[in-house]
Formats: C-alpha cells, sequence, structure tokens
C-alpha cells in the first residue's frame, strides 16, 4: 500500500497543473476590457507589463498571441459583483474537413467575487489569475 501511495504521489506531480498547454508562448500583447469606474486601465497594463515581462514575456512582437484581460462589475447593495477574466487569443487551424482557420482561446480562467473594497479585492483577484498563468507557463516550458 505504501508503495503505490508513493507511486501515484509521484506520478502526480509529473503533470502539468492547469489543463491548458502555454508550451513555446513567448510573445504577448495584452488587451484590457476594463468595463469599471473604478480601475484605472493604464494602471493595470502597466503592471501587467512589468510582471509578465519579469517572467520572460516578450510585448510588441508582430504577430503576437493575445492576453486579454477582462474587467466587469455590477454594483449590489453595499457591495459589488466582480468577474475578473484572463484568455490567451491566437490563431489557429482547426482538425476539422475544410482545416478552417480561426480565432480561439487557448486558455481561459476567472473569478467571480463580492468586492467591499472594488479596486483591492479586484487587484487581488487579477494578480492570482496572472500568478496562476505564469506558473501554468513555467511548469509547462521547465
Amino acid at each position: 500500500m505504501k508503495k503505490f501511495l508513493l507511486i501515484l504521489l509521484f506520478t502526480s506531480q509529473l503533470f502539468s497543473a492547469s489543463i491548458y498547454t502555454l508550451d513555446n508562448i513567448h510573445d504577448l500583447n495584452l488587451y484590457i476590457d476594463n468595463q469599471t469606474d473604478f480601475m484605472d486601465k493604464k494602471e493595470i497594463k502597466d503592471s501587467l507589463t512589468q510582471k509578465l515581462k519579469k517572467a520572460g514575456f516578450v510585448f510588441g512582437e508582430i504577430d503576437a498571441l493575445i492576453l486579454v484581460i477582462k474587467i466587469k462589475s455590477l454594483e449590489i447593495e453595499d457591495s459589488m459583483a466582480i468577474v475578473v477574466s484572463i484568455g490567451l487569443g491566437e490563431e489557429v487551424i482547426t482538425r476539422r474537413k475544410d482545416k478552417i482557420e480561426t480565432f480561439s482561446y487557448t486558455y481561459i480562467e476567472s473569478k467571480f467575487i463580492e468586492g467591499y473594497d472594488p479596486k483591492e479585492d479586484t487587484t487581488e483577484a487579477l494578480d492570482t489569475l496572472i500568478n496562476d498563468f505564469i506558473e501554468a507557463y513555467e511548469d509547462d516550458n521547465t
């Protein structure tokens, strides 16, 4: 029984933490869809660009993949319902009969939160999502 548990533990470490494949991603462009009045788009872009550059991503290249950041909010009494999403969009060729070229999200994660301090709570959720993305990227590329 001990051997079985040891083998199970070891083999579980061999697989990626994410269901998405982030192999060979280097160039990114950021697209930010900020549908709130409490977050500053430029502040978001500057912060995320700095964090992603530190992780090894390159910005400003032609035909780069698009990292989409979406932030939406809805005021409910004394708090806000906030959805923060990140997605990696790229052009892909399907395996269908005619091998159709299309734009697709090849990575997408989101968080739904109730924010009493909307800016702080949204920033924390966005940081968590970006950190998870970077961790999955590093896991797939090491």
